[in-house]
């Protein structure tokens, strides 16, 4: 008696559908209010889908454009002061569309790490970083397990 082992049944390739094409996000016009104060005209510019500026505030020049997303914070604090935040870490898209270099008109990565230090990245070093980071919080949680550890054994003494 011979035995035959069943073929797996084949699935099309195509039986699960791709993902639609995304539409580019469109930039939206919005109100700035633009000049001296007394002598301030309003003018409309085109703005980001994720910048979150209220251009109708007065600004001097047309080129004091910038554009900023919600920004995301992290605080570092120490066990030394209580009070006071060691660092504060603030993470924004942005555009600047007059800049002179024109990696900064296009849309980036701002880190800002405090004492007006900043680093802007482009995607491909934000995603870099973002690894990096991952990895050194697996770090920070391994080396407060054993300082957890450690400290359990003194008291224990």
């Amino acid at each position: 008696m011979s035995s035959t082992v069943p073929r797996a049944a084949r699935i099309p390739v195509n039986l699960l559908p791709g993902i639609p094409a995304q539409p580019a996000p469109q930039p939206r016009l919005v109100l700035a209010v633009v000049g001296a104060k007394g002598r301030s005209q309003r003018v409309y510019i085109e703005c980001p889908d994720w910048c979150t500026v209220d251009h109708s505030k007065r600004i001097a020049h047309l080129d004091d454009v910038t554009h900023y997303s919600d920004g995301d914070f992290l605080q570092i604090s120490t066990l030394t002061d209580e009070d006071t935040s060691l660092w504060d870490l603030t993470l924004n898209v942005t555009a600047d569309p007059v800049a002179d270099d024109p990696r900064l008109r296009e849309a980036h990565i701002l880190l800002d790490v405090g004492g007006g230090e900043t680093a802007h990245l482009d995607p491909s070093m934000a995603e870099s970083l973002a690894d990096d980071l991952i990895a050194f919080a697996s770090q920070l949680r391994h080396k407060a397990r054993q300082v957890t550890l450690f400290n359990r054994k003194q008291a224990q003494r």
